[in-house]
């Protein structure tokens, strides 16, 4: 229940004693006859009435009624009671009624719900993400990009239709609340205290649950300039005005709906186009990349091939010399190719040492293949610093070789891991590529 309540405050004049109840125990009393009052003034007012009248009540539920200007009190029924605590009280009951037409704001009304679909539809229709065209021809989700799944925009000419169809469907209205002469009742309780210059009604409570809630409602005279009241004729004629927009919308946007279909097709076309291309691109891709792995493969193996002879030098700060490399036996494998062979000064031959060696086929982004030579038992200079590496038990060379058939890199061994500075440079150039230079 909703309960305004206001406290009317005491009137000037001092408060007297409220009259003894009567043998029925009401507490209004009936010594009111000017007989009875006895003033001591000869210029006293007028006796005081053995109820409140209604023009009391009237005034004191008035700021009751603030938020309803559009209300006036009629028919008045008095109640008096006595409260718990013995006080007297008044229990008014009240038809208030309405003095000019009243109505409800609504927006978006209830009464065009059917239109506003039917335009939602229409629009969506239009508006549909060219993903939804491209799965109806058939195109897989791979081919559908985040953009074609967004909503498209309208062209402005047809936005500009939905518009208006939307603030048509959309338009605040006011909705009659109540007419004029309407009555509502309400029950106005109080208490009454009787006092020689009249009666002071306070602690008034209006029980206003019957009545329309105020925040939302307007006199006809408090309406907006223009204002479109709600009626059966303007529903009417506002659905049916409605409804030939959507159908002018729906017949411009058919020719828009049906260029978004055939831009789908275009653009399935040219996905497949261009899908078609990337993989001849792809194929001949691998293609070239497999004929340019089988020409390096066949260029590894030719050039690390059995009775290949390499001349180099090997160099460490200030010391260098020649050295030799010669493959006495090759093997081609899956993914590189070994061989046997021997090392020597260039200028000892006599003096050899074992090796062995394994050539990877997988090219290097400088583009170079990984070269891999182990050293085994021999004959050679121990005075040189590479003696130092024939020593050890795990003298290697760490090479690479180039699309020339040059090898280089650097001689080393395990126990040089943490003083790399120690390693002895080498490179070597095919012998038979020496003697075309020196021809």
């Amino acid at each position: 229940m909703k309960t305004r309540l206001i406290y009317t405050a005491l009137m000037a004049a001092a408060a007297i004693m409220i009259p003894s109840c009567d043998e029925n125990g009401s507490p209004f009393g009936t010594q009111t006859s000017t007989e009875s009052a006895k003033p001591e003034d000869p210029q006293s007012s007028a006796p005081v009435s053995e109820e409140p009248t209604r023009e009391d009540v009237i005034n004191a539920i008035t700021p009751h009624l603030t938020a309803y200007p559009w209300l006036a009190p009629d028919e008045i029924t008095l109640e008096p009671t006595t409260g718990e605590d013995g006080t007297a009280r008044l229990n008014a009951h009240i038809k208030l009624c309405v003095r000019e037409n009243v109505y409800r704001q609504e927006s978006s009304p209830e009464a065009f719900n059917n239109e506003r679909k039917a335009i939602n539809q229409s629009t969506n229709a239009a508006m549909q993400p060219d993903s939804v065209y491209l799965l109806q021809i058939g195109a897989p989700t791979d081919a559908i990009t985040e953009e074609n799944r967004a909503a498209r925009p309208l062209p402005e000419n047809l936005q500009q239709m939905v518009n208006e169809m939307r603030q048509m469907a959309e338009e605040t209205v006011f909705a009659p609340v109540a007419e004029v002469g309407t009555k509502y009742d309400v029950l106005a309780t109080m208490k009454a205290d009787r006092t020689e210059d009249g009666w002071q009604l306070s602690n008034v409570t209006l029980q206003t649950t019957n009545l329309p809630e105020p925040d939302n409602t307007l006199a006809e005279s408090a309406l907006p300039e223009g204002a479109q009241k709600l009626s059966d004729d303007f529903v009417a004629n506002r659905i049916n005005e409605l409804k030939a927009k959507i159908e002018a919308f729906n017949a411009a946007a058919a020719p828009y709906i049906n260029s978004r279909e055939e831009e789908a097709r275009a653009t399935w076309t040219e996905y497949r186009a261009k899908v078609e291309e990337e993989a001849r691109r792809t194929a001949e891709a691998a293609t070239a990349a497999a004929a340019e792995r089988e020409q390096w493969i066949n260029h590894c193996v030719t050039t690390l091939a059995s009775g290949a002879v390499f001349r180099g030098e090997w160099v460490r700060e200030s010391r260098f010399g020649k050295i030799s490399l010669e493959v006495t036996l090759a093997e081609k494998f899956e993914s590189s190719v070994q061989f046997y062979g021997v090392i020597y000064d260039s200028n000892l031959p006599e003096a050899k040492l074992d090796i062995t060696g394994r050539c990877e086929f997988t090219k290097n982004e400088d583009g170079t293949s990984r070269l891999l030579v182990t050293i085994h038992d021999g004959f050679y200079d121990p005075d040189q610093p590479t003696a130092e590496v024939y020593d050890s038990e795990d003298g290697v060379l760490q090479l690479t070789v180039d699309d020339k058939g040059n090898l280089s890199g650097i001689m080393t061994c395990g126990a040089w891991r943490d003083t790399p500075d120690k390693a002895i440079k080498v490179s070597f150039t095919p012998a038979q590529q020496q003697a075309q230079s020196a021809e």
